[in-house]
């Protein structure tokens, strides 16, 4: 075993934005980056880690506040407290199967974390708690299920929304409460040590109708429609319902700026699940005229079509009908 210590030992000159930790030290495998290895280590922004490494100690890469991503061994285990304390610009994480221990503020006072991949084995401990439980603000979140091979045999896509808090002087009891503010906190409820409680998930979203904004609502249910990981049909229609209620808040949305692929495939969603109505179709028309979305255009009108002649189909029936009647 060997400890990855210091990295002014592989440095001497001006730091690179991108720096690969060796997988040998005298010819030994690197198991651990050392505590502080990286401390304060101003203009890197990515470090590219040996697939040996399973631990990473404390304070490893704290300060690093142009780090901009991290992705973590497959096998590691263990990111001891404060590994990645004020690694400011850290914007996103990937994790392998392993990942059993994530110590206390690891990733604490990482502002900019917005996205986190995640691969998780059935019946394994995830680390997402451990993790979520220092951010407040919004999170992305892709979980990979992985089956006893490590293959991939299923995939969510979450948002887990930001909150506030703040403690509340209850003078009579001489204490403090903690008060939250927005749909953030009950979210990150729906956590479970080996797992997501998907149907506490789903519920909360009634919350975040009235905290969120539409951006963050259509987010939502893109992750749960479209890649549907155990979704009741009481939580699905609880997103199709909201998607139908605002539909045209939704289609000026999606078609103004087709966004993330997430919301990519939302507008995929609505179109194969037909849950627009014919007015609804008509202005997903106009939108895709006056943002000029010539494909979108014609998929709405491959879509239309069969609505069209359904109708005129039914006109000639009950005009042979009359006839006969006559």
């Amino acid at each position: 075993m060997c400890t990855f210590k210091n990295y002014k030992d592989f440095i001497s000159d001006t730091v690179p934005e991108v720096f690969n930790i060796p997988e040998y030290i005298n010819q030994k495998p690197v198991e651990e980056i050392g505590p502080r290895a990286f401390y304060g280590c101003r203009g890197l922004r990515r470090i590219v880690v040996p697939k040996t490494v399973r631990r990473i100690s404390s304070y490893a890469f704290a300060e690093c506040r142009e780090l901009e991503s991290f992705v973590f061994p497959w096998h590691l285990n263990t990111v001891d407290d404060y590994a990645f304390y004020n690694c400011m610009g850290l914007h996103k994480i990937t994790f392998g199967p392993e990942v059993a221990s994530i110590g206390y503020g690891a990733f604490k006072n990482c502002l900019e974390l917005h996205e986190i991949s995640v691969s998780i084995k059935d019946g394994q401990n995830n680390c997402l708690n451990a993790i979520l439980q220092d951010e407040f603000q919004e999170v992305d979140v892709a979980i990979d299920y992985l089956d006893k091979d490590e293959q991939i045999h299923d995939q969510a896509r979450l948002v887990f929304t930001d909150y506030q808090y703040e403690y509340v002087p209850e003078i009579e009891a001489r204490q403090f409460n903690w008060e939250t503010y927005g749909s953030g906190d009950s979210y990150r409820i729906s956590i479970r040590d080996t797992d997501i409680d998907y149907d506490k998930y789903d519920s909360v979203f009634s919350l975040a109708v009235v905290e969120d904004d539409m951006e963050t609502l259509l987010k939502i249910c893109a992750g749960r429609l479209c890649w549907p990981y155990r979704l009741s049909d009481q939580g699905r229609d609880r997103y199709e319902n909201y998607i139908k209620g605002h539909m045209s808040k939704v289609l000026e949305r999606l078609i103004k700026d087709r966004g993330t692929a997430a919301l990519s495939r939302l507008f995929d969603y609505i179109l194969n699940h037909h849950l627009m109505d014919d007015d609804s179709r008509r202005l997903a028309l106009d939108l895709c005229q006056r943002f000029g979305q010539p494909q979108l255009t014609a998929r709405l009108m491959d879509d239309f079509r069969p609505a069209e002649n359904k109708g005129l189909e039914a006109v000639q029936n009950h005009t042979v009908r009359s006839r006969f009647a006559l």
